[in-house]
């Protein structure tokens, strides 16, 4: 059938453009709080309290706070709502005694796409360790294992076009809009162990290194779509390698080997190099670190390659923050954060064969918020 060779076409060719399917998960995505804010890591987490600390606080990015106009770096993107983001996190650490620290994180993220705006629940728990106290010229040690994840029930893209127009992007070609694309609980999950090492040049300076190995897993429960072609509307479902598009008379046609599952759930290794400082002075705190992270994924980044896309392996982030003590036991703060790429090493669910050429801009994120210590 000309249609479906058309599409097999469109699919094959299009897809190759970085602008198919993948513009429902995540067309310009995500920025986000880090899930343990790892720039900040420190073998001495009773600076942030004694015996403990909470922290609440709201995450931003939008058009007015986009200061490298990653909009405008991909023209699919330029002008519209993607990569605008607004969450929420709870945070905290106990001290269970001398030697050991737990801590854990709840965050609720909502990011926009080219037309859609996605939810994603995250967590993280970990417990550290400390190996050695600080003496001297010699550091404090201390090792911190921890899980941590991100998720959503469903995402849902509209209006996803699997093929624009040569030379002009914001227009699709005929029979190349899917109507819907759906992706069923989607998530990541990632085992991390970091070993970290702080000093005490002086009472009011503090100055941490940190070194990080962990593992991903990425996850989802299936996938599904509607498409349009000449006026017949089609259900789209996976099939091995191949889609299958089923029309209201249950008449079925199949596009070949223009799908894998491994595009979507994907297993990968990772590891970070960090440091930081922080400075004290009367009522004020001020820290700033340095985070690179590299992760080696099985399967997805071959796929990539395969198809000439972009493969993203690295990410550098700084980060920057101010607090201010209200009164005791009572600040406010204020922090930022900017990377050479989307935040995907927090958030490795949005890495997929079809949005991967779409993290490789640089972007910031923006947090205010409340910490308390005990």
């Amino acid at each position: 059938m000309k249609t479906f060779a058309t599409l097999k076409s469109m699919v094959g060719k299009g897809l190759k453009k970085k602008q198919a399917i993948g513009l429902l998960f995540f067309a310009a995505l995500v920025p986000t709080h880090a899930a343990p804010l790892d720039a900040f890591l420190t073998a001495l987490p009773e600076q942030m309290g004694q015996q403990a600390y909470l922290e609440v606080g709201a995450d931003q990015m939008n058009a007015q706070l986009d200061f490298f106009k990653i909009r405008d770096s991909d023209a699919l993107a330029a002008g519209t709502q993607a990569g605008d983001y607004h969450g929420s996190h709870l945070a905290g650490g106990w001290r269970l005694t001398d030697k050991v620290w737990l801590s854990g994180s709840l965050l609720q993220r909502n990011l926009s796409g080219l037309s859609n705006t996605y939810s994603f629940d995250s967590w993280q728990l970990s417990g550290l360790y400390k190996l050695h106290e600080a003496a001297g010229k010699v550091p404090a040690l201390a090792v911190r294992l921890s899980a941590w994840g991100n998720g959503a029930n469903e995402i849902v893209a509209t209006k996803i076009c699997a093929a624009p127009v040569v030379g002009n992007p914001t227009l699709c070609q005929t029979n190349a809009l899917l109507d819907k694309v759906s992706i069923a609980k989607p998530a990541d999950r990632d085992l991390q162990v970091d070993l970290i090492g702080s000093w005490k040049p002086s009472q009011n300076v503090d100055i941490n290194a940190l070194l990080s190995l962990g593992n991903t897993q990425l996850s989802f429960g299936g996938l599904s779509g509607l498409a349009t072609i000449d006026g017949v509307s089609y259900q789209l479902s996976p099939v091995g390698n191949d889609i299958l598009f089923t029309a209201a008379d249950g008449s079925q046609r199949i596009v070949k080997n223009v799908y894998n599952s491994s595009e979507l759930s994907w297993r990968g290794n990772f590891a970070q190099l960090g440091v930081s400082t922080t400075w004290y002075h009367g009522p004020w705190t001020v820290r700033g670190g340095y985070l690179f992270y590299a992760i080696q994924r099985q399967a997805i980044d071959d796929i990539l390659k395969s198809r000439g896309w972009s493969v993203v392996q690295q990410n550098k982030t700084v980060s920057l923050e101010a607090a201010y003590r209200l009164r005791p036991h009572m600040s406010v703060f204020a922090r930022g954060q900017i990377s050479s790429a989307l935040i995907f090493n927090d958030m490795p669910v949005i890495y997929n064969a079809f949005s991967s050429d779409l993290v490789g801009g640089k972007y910031s994120i923006y947090t205010v918020g409340l910490r308390a210590d005990f």
